[in-house]
């Protein structure tokens, strides 16, 4: 995931929709990767949104404080609105 959201920002993407839908389970390192790419996007005026998380995903998120600093939207489409 990593390798491929940074190609992504190195090719100049600045908005880019995680759909966490298919994600079980999130570790702390998995928390760091969102978090480095928010801040390379933050430095291009881009953002990064979040969508589908799965209940203990989402509970993961708001221990971490997570969902205070991402957007987190319930579908794809509310995201795409909100961009």
């Amino acid at each position: 995931m990593e390798e491929e959201l940074n190609l992504a920002v190195s090719k100049g993407a600045r908005k880019l929709l995680i759909d966490l839908d298919s994600v079980e389970y999130i570790s702390s390192a998995g928390l760091r990767v969102l978090l480095a790419v928010a801040k390379r996007l933050k430095k291009k005026e881009g953002a990064i949104k979040l969508c589908c998380l799965r209940p203990y995903v989402k509970e993961v998120f708001d221990i971490a404080g997570f969902t205070q600093i991402f957007k987190i939207y319930n579908t794809a489409e509310e995201a795409m609105q909100n961009f």
